[in-house]
């Protein structure tokens, strides 16, 4: 384990606003610095940099943490290895016992064995036994030298030929589980994952073998069409991209979306050296994070059947949300980019390409391909799906659109704007009662799925959250609080688990840092943890006995009716009282 006298080290030697600086944007103002969140998408910055407390906190999408837990969001590494990054950023080395770390070994173990498994799927592949193996590739056009660089394999027809092959390499049983290259079968033995499969690894970006897809090339083959790895220590599949490891270093700041392995090696084969495929059949919130660092714009290229326009229809929103531009390809003549180039060639794809569509444009082309605007009832149908889909975008946008549509339809424009107003006028009032009820709900503690006590103990947590505040910055009196006040007398769990845990480091005479606090608190309670002890509104020293005071008063008032189960009007009044009694 790293010793929190390195951990402290590694910190000082990387403050946090500028290690965040590097990703961010920031503007100082006053205490912090604030800018645009890198975890979700927003207009205006709610991610906020608090350098007094090393901390980070999003009133967007509630991430926080330390500069630790930022590199392992931003950079998706596990803690070890963010520790490694800072560490190596800072000119420090690492320590020697930091290598038996229980976790930390096994994750490396997983990463050799992919690599080994990885070096034995391409040996097999140019065997005698892998030749129909080979001969697929290279009827689906693959050159060696494609084959090579994407480190294609097979995997042999044999019930554990790979586990046998990890086995003498000196892999255990449990090692080999853990990275789902085998699973259990009777009597305590080990099945291969991959039998008779012709083998894509996943890299990552750091170009670690993470993960594999297995596809099957022969029908006769057992099971479906593709097996591919499990969620493991060191693989997410909605945190990776196919080929991203190659497509990242491409000079475009476009990248072509796919939906399957093939796809994108044909394109690489043919010049398009940024195209990536999603590890599924939509794009995750994860998955556009980073495609957004590495392009400005996303061209999907998607199967031409329904499956594949669903998943359009799924991506573009997220994509959206994340601030990318997004056009879509329209494939005809071929069911899928694979095919399209070996029957037209690379050009013909470029034509495609610089023919896209935008969002929009794709969106109400798919609208249309639904009804039948030749008759009546079709182009009734039409314009009432279409004005929806347009009162949710920008004024802009539909003033432009709404002509078009109107032009289609040979009505009058002004029908179109009409009816596309209403409906956006119907959207936003539908936002505003959402937003409103999500802010009531929230300053009445319903919902909190992290102290699910707070809505019926308003007071108490607020006056909980504030003490906690105060003793982070006055750390000092930590044990002083704790003979006056012991933990059993909080009276929300979520908040005795954080002055037990103040109380526990302070007696160990290190100081109370989120570092800490985030070994014995998920992530999301992390980030909590941040928001309280950075309050808009700190507590002075004078407030430890008044707050003290009102804690221990509060677990004996009868408790509020549960205000999960008020009405709105009950709510509004609660929250009148709560501002009348604010402590």
């Amino acid at each position: 384990m790293l010793s929190q006298e390195y951990i402290n080290e590694v910190k000082e030697k990387n403050d946090i606003t500028d290690v965040i600086g590097g990703y961010v944007t920031l503007k100082r103002s006053g205490r912090i610095s604030k800018g645009l969140c890198p975890f979700h998408s927003e207009k205006t910055p709610s991610f906020t940099v608090y350098g007094d407390t090393a901390s980070f906190y999003c009133f967007g999408c509630q991430a926080g943490g330390d500069v630790i837990g930022f590199i392992r969001r931003i950079e998706n590494l596990d803690y070890v290895e963010a520790v490694k990054f800072l560490a190596s950023r800072a000119g420090m080395a690492m320590p020697e016992e930091s290598k038996n770390d229980g976790l930390s070994r096994m994750r490396m173990r997983i990463r050799e064995q992919n690599r080994e498994a990885g070096r034995f799927f391409y040996r097999s592949l140019y065997s005698p036994m892998g030749k129909n193996a080979l001969e697929y590739f290279h009827s689906r056009g693959l050159t060696d030298e494609t084959i090579r660089r994407f480190g294609l394999g097979w995997s042999p027809d044999g019930w554990d030929l790979l586990v046998r092959h990890l086995t003498e390499k000196g892999y255990k049983r449990e090692e080999i589980l853990a990275a789902d290259l085998g699973y259990s079968a009777r009597n305590n033995g080990i099945i291969d994952r991959f039998r008779n499969r012709v083998m894509f690894p996943i890299i990552d970006l750091q170009g670690n073998v993470v993960a594999f897809g297995g596809r099957k090339f022969t029908e006769d083959a057992v099971g479906g069409k593709y097996v591919n790895t499990s969620d493991t220590l060191i693989y997410k599949k909605t945190n990776n991209l196919f080929a991203m490891n190659i497509a990242k270093n491409s000079k475009s700041r476009d990248l072509i979306l796919c939906e399957g392995y093939m796809d994108v090696i044909a394109l690489h084969q043919a010049g398009f050296d940024n195209a990536v495929a999603a590890l599924g059949t939509a794009v995750t919130p994860q998955q556009a994070r980073i495609l957004h660092k590495y392009a400005d714009r996303v061209i999907l290229s998607q199967d031409g059947d329904e499956a594949g326009q669903k998943s359009i229809a799924r991506s573009i929103p997220i994509m959206k949300e994340e601030g990318l531009d997004v056009k879509v390809v329209e494939i005809t003549g071929a069911k899928d980019p694979d095919e399209f180039i070996r029957k037209f060639g690379p050009e013909r794809f470029k034509m495609l390409l610089d023919g896209s569509f935008n969002d929009m444009e794709y969106s109400l082309m798919r609208i249309e391909q639904k009804y039948n605007i030749s008759t009546d009832d079709g182009r009734l149908h039409y314009l009432r799906e279409v004005c929806e889909y347009l009162g949710g975008i920008g004024n802009l946008e539909r003033e432009i659109y709404a002509s078009r549509v109107a032009d289609k339809l040979k009505i009058e424009k002004s029908a179109v704007i009409n009816q596309a107003n209403a409906s956006a006028r119907r959207k936003n009032k539908l936002e505003k009662d959402k937003s409103f009820r999500e802010m009531a709900n929230k300053t009445a503690g319903i919902g909190n799925k992290i102290n699910p006590e707070r809505s019926s103990n308003l007071r108490a947590s607020n006056a909980e959250y504030a003490l906690l505040a105060l003793l982070f910055n006055h750390q000092d009196i930590i044990a002083k609080a704790a003979q006056i006040l012991p933990p059993e007398q909080f009276v929300t769990d979520f908040g005795r688990r954080i002055y037990s845990q103040f109380i526990e480091i302070n007696k160990s005479g290190y100081q109370v840092n989120v570092t800490l606090l985030a070994e014995n608190f998920s992530e999301t309670e992390t980030s909590e943890i941040v928001r309280i002890i950075n309050s808009d509104k700190p507590r002075g020293i004078d407030d430890f006995d008044d707050l003290v005071d009102l804690i221990k008063s509060e677990r004996f008032i009868p408790k509020p009716q549960d205000a999960s189960k008020l009405t709105s009007d009950e709510l509004l009044n609660q929250m009148s009282l709560l501002k009348k009694k604010k402590t």
